[in-house]
């Protein structure tokens, strides 16, 4: 009997376990489960390898994972593109205004004055002047390489404007990057899984590493240079200009605005810029195509997305070399802009005393960004040659004479519009022109008695800049005079409206007086002689000038 209940208790934990085993395995047949007996004696382990394969449809596509965790992720992830598509396009500015400046405002300066100067007569004239300019190129001047690089998402605001962008940083999408070298075609573009300066600058090294090694002795690469001049007067004109922040620029040029309002000196700006390459990002088709699947709109308002701060995105950037040229002189001359002209185009200006002796109180300061040389590499020479030389070598790309980010072009995040900047300044525009001291000379040898008359405006200018004119004259005008008389009248450089009368005594009571030279209104110059000899019916008389 004790036999058979003993049997009979055997049996039934093997049915048990049998039955545990089954449910079990029918419940999770692609799962690895351990079970063990009270006493750890039973060890059982279901192991399906082709659990671990993934699930393909009748067309081979995936099949999603019916895992509910999967599922939730992937609804997450549509509700936050779903969500900053919308909030992004809801937007409400206006492109044409959010990255408009308007610059400085003039209000109060003196519009001329005058002073002598060693035997001449300085005019410093001041004009309020205004600038308007529209550019979707954007200089870089300074190291701002991490906010700029292709890819990078800005806030459209007033920082983009002085070119010190708010870059946002977060979990992004991948992006897709092409540079324009010729004969690269497929080779030429990358995929960046996910984009940051420095990511994105290791696969802009990887094709160049291509082009230098399978391209560059196939192909040659296009010269693309662009020139831009002008004579400076105010800071916000040459941001204005040249579309960069030039506060930081002019760390390396020095440029002395006081003296150039001032009138002291005379600066011509020139920018040379020499494109190798440039970097191009594909566009997305909807705002949430930049941003990675956990980031929501919430995020990104926190890091200061709204109406008057809308998201952009680098388009493109610009690689090469900008050299900078200030021509700097302390002549007064009126045509310091056309020697500095000149001397750009080389001309040859070796018969040209003017030119020659405006460039001989000249210096010339060229600062280089890119290429072979240092950033904000400098040189200050009174020698052009020099800097010719600097823009003519290293005007190619090459492993030795790298691209430099030049400049670089924003696009909206909510239509694709490119983003351009809208400068308007006022400055003052000085012009400081010199006037050599002159002289008339009298010479009278004629057979007659002779009276001389000599008139002329003096200008100068009050403290406000007003304009004085007085009317002077010789103190020996209308005196008669014979033969032989010579004099000297002196006139300083701010003479004006020179008038001449020389009457000579014919001895005819019907005309007594009979006008020999009568000029009016002529400018001053360095020496003008009037000469009258002859007899006094028939009285002679010439003039001579020395410039």
């Amino acid at each position: 009997m004790k036999t058979t209940k003993n049997k009979l208790r055997l049996l039934a934990r093997v049915l048990v376990v049998i039955m545990l085993m089954g449910l079990i395995y029918n419940g999770n047949s692609k799962n690895n489960i351990v079970l063990a007996n009270p006493n750890n004696q039973i060890n059982i382990t279901l192991d399906d390898k082709e659990s671990e394969k993934p699930q393909n449809n009748g067309s081979g596509q995936p099949v999603k994972s019916n895992d509910p965790s999967s599922q939730i992720e992937d609804e997450k992830a549509k509700h936050n593109s779903t969500e900053i598509d919308e909030k992004i396009y809801g937007l409400s500015y206006d492109p044409k205004k959010i990255l408009t400046s308007k610059g400085e405002k003039v209000e109060n300066f003196i519009p001329a004055e005058s002073y002598e100067d060693f035997g001449k007569y300085i005019v410093i004239k001041r004009e309020k002047k205004s600038i308007e300019d529209s550019t979707a190129d954007i200089s870089i001047i300074d190291s701002i390489n991490d906010r700029t690089y292709p890819g990078a998402i800005q806030l459209a605001n007033t920082n983009l404007i002085e070119n010190k962008p708010d870059i946002i940083s977060c979990e992004r999408k991948p992006i897709t990057i092409s540079i324009d070298l010729p004969g690269m075609t497929k080779d030429g573009t990358k995929v960046v899984k996910s984009p940051t300066y420095s990511s994105v600058n290791s696969a802009i090294n990887s094709i160049l590493d291509t082009w230098n090694t399978k391209y560059s002795q196939k192909y040659t690469i296009p010269t693309r240079v662009s020139y831009s001049d002008t004579m400076v007067y105010s800071k916000s004109q040459l941001s204005t200009m040249f579309g960069c922040n030039f506060k930081a620029l002019n760390k390396a040029l020095n440029i002395d605005f006081n003296s150039i309002f001032k009138g002291e000196k005379k600066v011509m700006l020139v920018a040379y810029k020499q494109i190798f390459y440039t970097v191009t990002v594909d566009a997305p088709n909807r705002p949430s195509d930049v941003f990675g699947d956990n980031i929501t709109f919430n995020e990104l308002a926190l890091k200061g997305v709204n109406n008057d701060n809308p998201p952009a995105y680098v388009s493109n950037v610009a690689y090469g070399r900008t050299i900078y040229v200030k021509l700097e002189t302390t002549s007064k001359n009126a045509n310091v802009k056309a020697a500095f002209k000149a001397l750009i185009d080389n001309q040859d200006i070796s018969s040209n005393a003017e030119y020659k002796d405006i460039l001989n109180q000249s210096s010339f300061t060229a600062t280089v960004l890119g290429g072979g040389a240092q950033e904000h590499n400098k040189i200050i020479t009174k020698d052009f040659s020099k800097i010719r030389n600097i823009i003519k070598n290293n005007s190619v790309y090459s492993p030795q004479n790298p691209g430099y980010p030049i400049s670089y072009t924003t696009t909206f995040l909510k239509d694709n519009h490119i983003a351009t900047v809208n400068n308007k300044t006022e400055y003052v525009e000085t012009t400081a022109t010199e006037y050599n001291n002159g002289k008339i000379i009298l010479d009278h040898s004629g057979a007659y008695v002779a009276q001389f008359q000599v008139t002329w405006d003096e200008l100068s200018y009050d403290k406000q800049g007003n304009e004085i004119v007085e009317h002077k004259g010789w103190s020996g005008n209308n005196y008669s005079r014979t033969a032989h008389f010579n004099t000297e009248i002196c006139l300083k450089g701010n003479a004006r409206n020179i008038c001449v009368e020389i009457k000579e005594c014919t001895g005819l009571a019907w005309e007594w007086w009979r006008t020999v030279v009568d000029v009016k209104n002529i400018p001053l110059v360095k020496e003008r002689t009037f000469y009258i000899w002859g007899t006094t019916l028939y009285p002679k008389h010439s003039i001579e000038e020395k410039l």
